[in-house]
């Protein structure tokens, strides 16, 4: 994973996730810290009416709505290296382990930022202010969502060199061929 890990850090360094989105989301996690059980519930809710992603949840809501706030509550709690990556990566495997499909990941990164943005938007009246907290919010998202879905491909060719026999390196240079 020290390569995955690597990755981690050169995307971090491409769309500037730098100080300044730190303590942006730093100031905003009491904010989230009030709303987030109400966007919690409302996904919660959206999944539910989805017949798929209800099946995956049944019996398990509440759980998953407290594993769901901690995740959020990490969002925003200033700390964004190995220890974060790794959480995040072990996330992407769960998903990967129960059957989420790595779209409704997208989807679901989708609704947060749109629920996340309007409430930035409801809670800061500070135009400069509002506009550091919104970038710093897509960035982390955007983020967690490059770690999840770096999880799915990893472990789809771990799958794939298990059941084929062939080498990870054989697969990936298979797959980055160019015609």
């Amino acid at each position: 994973m020290n390569e995955t890990n690597a990755v981690f850090q050169e995307i971090k360094t491409f769309i500037g996730f730098t100080d300044v989105d730190v303590a942006a989301l730093q100031a905003i996690a009491p904010i989230f810290a009030a709303h987030g059980a109400a966007i919690t519930d409302l996904f919660y809710v959206k999944l539910e009416r989805d017949p798929e992603q209800s099946k995956l949840i049944e019996g398990r809501v509440e759980a998953l709505k407290r594993t769901h706030n901690r995740w959020m509550a990490e969002l925003f709690a200033g700390e964004y290296g190995e220890a974060y990556f790794n959480d995040r990566w072990r996330i992407g495997l769960a998903h990967v382990r129960v059957g989420v499909k790595p779209w409704w990941v997208e989807a679901v990164t989708s609704f947060l930022r749109t629920e996340g943005l309007g409430l930035l938007t409801n809670e800061i009246s500070d135009p400069a202010q509002r506009t550091r907290s919104v970038q710093a919010l897509v960035k982390i998202l955007d983020i967690d969502l490059m770690i999840i879905n770096l999880a799915y491909s990893q472990e789809t060719i771990d799958r794939l060199s298990q059941f084929t026999g062939m080498s990870r390196k054989l697969i990936e240079r298979c797959v980055q061929l160019k015609k």
